[in-house]
């Protein structure tokens, strides 16, 4: 019980402060469309790609999520098209999202793997609340009726063989036809920006290194907050990847106490690929505050499937 007050309480200071940001992905590195709709068609063939997240293993009902995306270069190399579905739940709240992503992507420089994408995503967002299971001697207090709203996200891919940087921004419409009048028993949608880049770097024969960094900012109602991560990993044949990440603390403008915040973490992956078209990739989340013992870890598994047609190769492998 004490725990389950503890994970309410959670919920509720973050809701309030950064006004319930969009789901946590650790692995974001290995497929760009969930944050970023102009990644659409980057990788070449039909690509297939799920992911399960599991965030405080150690409390009950913590935030769980599960997302499929798959994608395609259209019949012209410079249109990427691409869909997106995701599931997350938190305590007694679930969001579904779901997405058709266009992408174009224009040719820029010499080198044909230098190309700049825009991209764009129209869908929907369902939100629910498990009012039964509310425990309260205010029934009003949870009385919170399932909403859906339609929604738009942009984006903007820049790649070439060895770098890359993009920006997206998710819950473009939701959260301005959102109902201010019932705000007090419904959590608006957030505006979510993404901000990411990154590189190879040759390290041996064999062997690259792939450093790369993600900021994400929220805004709502006048506040924003933000968290970096800071990501480094090793690349071995083309097969294997090995990684390090630092996330940075939520930050915002009011102050919660040191229990409650959401702490600094660190992250190992891995991903291995098969054959060139099988992927599976795990990560492992601590926190690094006072509570990590009691909310306990955070596990990520991906998987991924390119669907390559007889001799159909992309010429350059595709690290982003």
């Amino acid at each position: 019980m004490k725990k389950y007050f503890f994970l309410l309480l959670i919920t509720a200071s973050t809701a309030q402060v950064s006004a319930q940001q969009v789901a946590q992905y650790s692995q974001y590195m290995f497929n760009g469309l969930y944050i970023n709709p102009a990644y659409a068609g980057y990788r070449g063939p039909v690509n297939f790609h799920t992911y399960f997240r599991s965030q405080w293993t150690g409390m009950p009902d913590g935030p769980q999520t599960l997302a499929l995306a798959a994608d395609m270069r259209a019949a012209s190399d410079n249109v990427g098209l691409g869909f997106n579905l995701m599931s997350d739940r938190v305590g007694l709240e679930k969001r579904i999202y779901a997405y058709a992503n266009y992408a174009y992507r224009l040719r820029v420089g010499w080198d044909p793997e230098d190309r700049l994408a825009f991209g764009l995503g129209l869908g929907v967002i369902h939100s629910g609340f498990d009012n039964a299971r509310a425990r309260t001697t205010d029934p009003e207090a949870v009385n919170i009726e399932n909403s859906f709203l339609p929604d738009a996200r942009f984006g903007i891919h820049y790649s070439t063989s060895r770098f890359f940087a993009g920006v997206g921004v998710d819950n473009l419409i939701s959260n301005l036809i959102f109902n201010e009048g019932n705000s007090s028993t419904r959590i608006p949608p957030v505006t979510q920006y993404y901000f990411n880049g990154g590189g190879i770097v040759p390290l041996a024969t064999d062997i690259l290194l792939k450093p790369s960094v993600l900021v994400k900012t929220a805004h709502n109602a006048g506040r924003r907050a933000w968290t970096t991560d800071f990501n480094a990993a090793a690349i071995f044949a083309d097969q294997f990847t090995l990684g390090l990440s630092y996330r940075t603390a939520l930050s915002n403008g009011q102050r919660l106490s040191d229990g409650l915040r959401r702490p600094n973490s660190v992250i190992a992956l891995a991903e291995f690929v098969a054959a060139g078209q099988f992927r599976i990739g795990y990560s492992f989340d601590y926190a690094l505050n006072k509570i990590s013992n009691q909310v306990g870890s955070t596990h990520e598994i991906s998987l991924g499937y390119s669907l390559i047609k007889g001799t159909q190769r992309v010429r350059t492998p595709r690290y982003f």
